[in-house]
């Protein structure tokens, strides 16, 4: 057996060797019929870029010699076609190459490359896809427009300037004159501007970007504002080969962006229908804390601002307690108004508004003025008057109330109970083993947490009332960290029988209140929601006031809470 194995494998060995005497070639085209297949080398490293209403398609060529033409085909829902370029010198020390489909619809092309020899046999096919831009091209809606907020001021047109970018080229606010002339005002090259002014004459001090301008600033030049006032933009997009000239864009002069600040203002002035009330208002009171005061451009007949008027807090907490608003934005918009309206006022109350000061030391308006920004703006301070003039409420008799807490550990009135927010003063406390009787100021206060949450108090009035208004107060208290408990702002509720809850006023029930030592507010409810109900429900977020083992501690602090009727 082991013999004819033997022999087998020499026999076998033996064919082999005769058959490798034939070519490797010629036993390929044994079974390859016409012959040895030679594939034609591809193009490399393509890519489609978007253009203008065309695709840039860019490729590096094969040197293969067999090359002579590039095929490129291109196939949408919106049309297709193919064209054939010659490739370029193999010799060229550059062997990207590259062509434009021109012509191209809004669509979404395959795009395909490959190369053709003179017998028709094509290369391995390179597919990319691209989407060109046009006017139909969502994109074109995110290009900056070059002013971010914009609004007729009189005689002026007020802009604010978006920042420009490497991306703009090109950017003019145009409008006529009521002689009928053409002007352009270059946006672009305002839109980096800073401010500065010289501290002793001697240093530079940057103020920062300057992007609000009042327009004409050209002598004796009026707009004619019956004619359009356009924005001409040339830029371009991202991963766009071309540059865009885009269409005009119109400023309608009714846009009106409101902020958040500004739209809880107006609607606790004059509730949900307050933007009908804008072009009335001539005077504007603003208290708390307004972040911009940009949106003052769209009061057309506003002719005085009173700030801080009802912060009825105790001076010494003014410096420590300055309103955050932008410096910039509100002493600007307010030197436009009077630039525009000759007997525009502004009256300050305890310098709680526009008191910061630069790095050198110097108040914000003075250093403005230093720059040329403001010119004959001045505040009419008030000082602490306010304070002579407090509103007239009448709290309501709490005899018999009954003063619930979600935290029901202080309910009542006990030490920091939630009851404690009813006393209007302070309250008598009889010592009951020694006698002692004695007047003392009571808050509340609920327990620490470990993590943020709601506390809420119920105030169940046992018949229905009408609440006309709140005397909101904080604890005179003023030690170590005791600011930190004080409340910003919070959430007053109504209910006729303790299930259904309804805003105690336009603002969601929400409500902004002071938080110095010591500082009332007044919060009316407003006349149309003066009914009567049995339940009020005041709802607190508790405030962060340091740490316990790298866990932050919650806690708040309420003075009084009382509702009342007004004079």
């Amino acid at each position: 057996m082991i013999k004819k194995l033997y022999y087998t494998i020499g026999l076998f060995a033996a064919f082999l060797a005769a058959g490798c005497s034939e070519s490797l070639e010629e036993t390929y085209d044994e079974f390859a019929g016409d012959g040895m297949i030679r594939y034609l080398g591809k193009c490399a490293d393509v890519s489609v870029n978007p253009g203008w209403e065309r695709l840039q398609v860019v490729w590096k060529h094969n040197i293969d010699a067999g090359v002579k033409k590039v095929k490129i085909t291109w196939n949408s829902d919106k049309g297709s076609g193919e064209m054939f370029v010659d490739p370029c010198d193999p010799d060229s020390d550059d062997l990207m190459d590259t062509v434009y489909i021109e012509n191209l619809a809004d669509a979404m092309y395959t795009v395909r490359v490959n190369n053709v020899a003179d017998d028709g046999r094509e290369s391995l096919v390179e597919e990319k896809y691209g989407r060109p831009y046009s006017y139909d091209h969502e994109d074109l809606r995110s290009f900056s427009r070059g002013v971010t907020a914009f609004s007729r001021m009189g005689d002026k047109l007020v802009v604010a300037l978006d920042q420009s970018n490497e991306n703009i080229k090109e950017m003019l606010l145009c409008f006529r004159d009521k002689a009928g002339n053409k002007h352009e005002w270059d946006m672009n090259a305002h839109a980096n501007d800073s401010l500065s002014y010289k501290y002793y004459g001697y240093y530079d001090v940057n103020l920062g970007r300057d992007y609000l301008f009042l327009l004409p600033d050209e002598e004796g030049v009026e707009i004619d504002f019956n004619q359009p006032i356009t924005v001409q933009r040339k830029g371009k997009l991202l991963g766009c080969v071309d540059e865009i000239d885009f269409k005009d864009e119109t400023l309608n002069l009714n846009e009106r962006l409101w902020s958040t600040a500004f739209t809880q203002l107006m609607l606790g002035l004059y509730g949900p229908s307050w933007e009908s009330r804008v072009d009335d208002v001539e005077t504007l009171e603003m208290d708390f804390d307004m972040t911009s005061m940009q949106d003052l451009m769209y009061f057309p007949n506003l002719k005085k601002v009173i700030l801080g008027k009802n912060r009825y807090m105790d001076p010494q907490y003014v410096k420590t307690n300055h309103s955050t608003t932008d410096e910039y934005v509100g002493l600007v918009m307010l030197q436009f108004l009077k630039d525009t309206r000759p007997d525009f006022t502004v009256e300050r109350y305890n310098t709680h508004y526009f008191y910061q000061k630069d790095e050198f030391g110097t108040i914000f308006i003075d250093a403005y003025k230093e720059a040329g920004k403001l010119t004959d703006l001045t505040l009419e301070e008030k000082e602490s008057s306010n304070l002579l003039a407090k509103p007239v409420y009448t709290p309501l008799d709490t005899t018999g109330w009954e003063v619930t807490c979600s935290d029901t550990v202080y309910n009542g009135y006990k030490n920091n109970g939630a009851a404690n927010l009813l006393f209007d003063g302070p309250r008598h406390f009889v010592d009951d083993y020694y006698g002692y009787e004695y007047d003392a100021e009571v808050y509340f206060e609920p327990a620490e947490t470990v993590g943020a949450s709601i506390v809420t108090v119920t105030f169940d009035m046992k018949t229905p009332r009408r609440v006309e208004g709140f005397k909101v107060g904080q604890p005179t208290r003023n030690q170590k960290g005791d600011t930190d408990y004080l409340l910003l702002n919070m959430k007053i509720e109504f209910s006729v029988d303790g299930y259904t809850w309804t805003d105690a006023n336009h603002t969601d029930g929400s409500v902004s209140i002071g938080n110095t030592p010591g500082e009332e507010t007044y919060l009316l409810v407003p006349e149309e929601m003066r009914i009567p109900v049995r339940y009020i429900r005041l709802r607190m977020s508790n405030r962060p006031i340091g740490t316990i083992s790298s866990l932050t501690k919650y806690c708040l602090r309420l003075g009084k809470f009382i509702p009342c009727t007004v004079d």
